[in-house]
């Protein structure tokens, strides 16, 4: 499919809050058309249907994260509950975090799987999903999504230890396995849609993302990718609003800096790049602002989650549309 040029229009500096890390960082908007990045697609992308609002996003502080979360590779919000968790090298357990203060409610072990290097989260109603599936030098072969019953969860005490259920997977377009820091197989982002799962790449050597289904039953399966897009930076989460069916993926650059949210809509089925396309960036390029976690809480309303980097702590952000 043909690319159409990309169109940049800077609308203004967001001025968050004068003390925020984040303060007066750029926003701007890049409206752009559909670039179907890997051809072996299911259903072949429609141009974007061009976009021209200015509508700004509120982004403010609401709190740092606990020494348990200064690695918060994630986010869900689910039945009114806020969950988190670190990545590689973290201890093998999920938190349930009170949204206003960012302390800690619940700790939730798995008892039977380690943290290999935990990426995503995600819910439908009755269960979670974490996705095992980081993979920043390419050479995993042990891809999984692990599944939590809620209900071990609801009247569990502060502490528990739970059983978690396996989906294993591998990418049929993947076809070596050395170590490789540009790797196209990294990922770290995941919704629950229907009766499926969706993961979505983040490409460190082309700078886009394929977007792969699985099913949510576990098992062992062989994936490949529905559809990809030139989303022009490395894909760190996704988060899925059920009531409008948007679809958002959070990223930033290659030094991590100048984080943005790409915002997808008026797609047919969960053809999620079929249709309109919106990119918002929301970070700095002076600034090292890892983004990593992402999850509607309302139709309008985002929680964003940051690791701590030498320029910012560890902090949960609320987005307002």
């Amino acid at each position: 499919m043909s690319n159409k040029t990309t169109r940049q229009r800077i609308i203004g500096l967001l001025n968050i809050r004068r003390n925020l890390p984040i303060a007066y960082c750029l926003l701007s908007i890049v409206i752009s058309c559909n670039k179907n990045a890997h051809p072996a697609t299911a259903v072949p992308d429609k141009p974007a249907v061009t976009d021209t609002s200015a509508d700004k996003l509120s982004v403010v502080l609401k709190h740092t994260l606990p020494i348990q979360l200064q690695e918060s590779s994630g986010l869900c919000y689910t039945d009114g509950n806020l969950w988190s968790f670190g990545d590689s090298g973290n201890p093998n357990a999920i938190y349930k975090i009170d949204s206003a203060t960012g302390a800690i409610l619940q700790t939730v072990t798995i008892a039977n799987y380690p943290n290999i290097d935990w990426e995503s989260m995600a819910a439908d109603s009755l269960y979670l999903y974490i996705g095992d599936m980081g993979n920043n030098d390419g050479n995993r072969t042990d891809l999984k999504i692990l599944r939590i019953k809620k209900a071990d969860l609801a009247s569990a005490p502060a502490q528990v230890s739970v059983q978690a259920d396996s989906i294993t997977f591998s990418y049929t377009d993947q076809t070596s396995f050395s170590y490789n820091s540009n790797t196209n197989f990294d990922c770290e982002a995941m919704v629950a849609v229907g009766n499926n799962l969706y993961v979505f790449t983040k490409d460190r050597g082309d700078l886009k993302t394929r977007c792969y289904m699985l099913p949510k039953n576990p098992g062992t399966y062989a994936v490949s990718p529905v559809s990809g897009f030139d989303v022009s930076g490395r894909i760190t989460d996704a988060a899925y609003n059920k009531a409008t069916g948007e679809l958002a993926l959070l990223g930033y650059m290659s030094q991590k800096d100048n984080s943005f949210i790409w915002f997808f809509s008026n797609y047919p089925g969960e053809h999620f790049f079929a249709d309109s396309s919106l990119r918002i960036t929301i970070g700095r390029s002076s600034d090292e602002w890892q983004t990593e976690g992402l999850d509607y809480v309302s139709p309008t309303r985002l929680l964003l989650s940051c690791e701590t980097t030498p320029a910012h702590t560890a902090a949960l952000y609320s987005i307002q549309k």
